[in-house]
């Protein structure tokens, strides 16, 4: 009888912290969308103010952020340096492949974050502000529609973990 009590709270755990990681997973994706964007904006003062070249700009952006962009950055910096023909386009894909196991980021996102690299080492100085300017537009709106639906999918998830715990016991019991 004990070790079925056990077992029973075992379960009930097991299910409410599935519930309460579900619920974070979008905060989670939330704090890796502004650190995108931090880099977004120390790229623009890079591009702006210090007229760094690309490969140099991404190492400064790279020291400056935090992971899995850091990573990113650093790969897409180090690849630059040792391009052998390749695009900074073709650099920026292979950057975010070895990344995006890393990141709570979902496919919409990523191609966002494709197209951007399109612009990368490509436009002229005004021209590349502006793409960063709408890759930060996107993120602001992807921040707010996530903003909206952060409340009610976390309570949901949370009660979904707890009832289907509960759910399961009376099951197995």
């Amino acid at each position: 009888m004990l070790t079925s009590m056990i077992g029973a709270v075992i379960i009930i755990m097991c299910c409410m912290s599935l519930g309460f990681y579900l619920a974070a997973r979008e905060g989670f994706r939330s704090a890796d969308l502004n650190e995108f964007k931090k880099a977004l904006t120390i790229m623009t003062s890079e591009i702006k103010h210090a007229h760094s070249p690309l490969c140099v700009a991404c190492v400064n952006i790279a020291k400056r952020i935090g992971a899995p962009f850091s990573g990113i950055f650093t790969q897409f910096a180090r690849q630059l340096t040792d391009s052998q023909g390749e695009t900074a386009y073709q650099l920026w894909l292979l950057a975010l492949e070895g990344h995006k196991n890393k990141a709570y980021l979902h496919d919409d996102d990523w191609e966002e974050l494709k197209s951007f690299g399109k612009t990368l080492g490509y436009l002229d100085k005004h021209m590349q502000l502006n793409a960063i300017l709408h890759t930060t537009a996107y993120i602001d709106d992807v921040m707010q529609s996530i903003k909206e639906q952060a409340d009610k999918n976390k309570r949901m998830y949370r009660y979904l973990g707890v009832i289907g715990g509960l759910l399961l016991v009376v099951i197995l019991w």
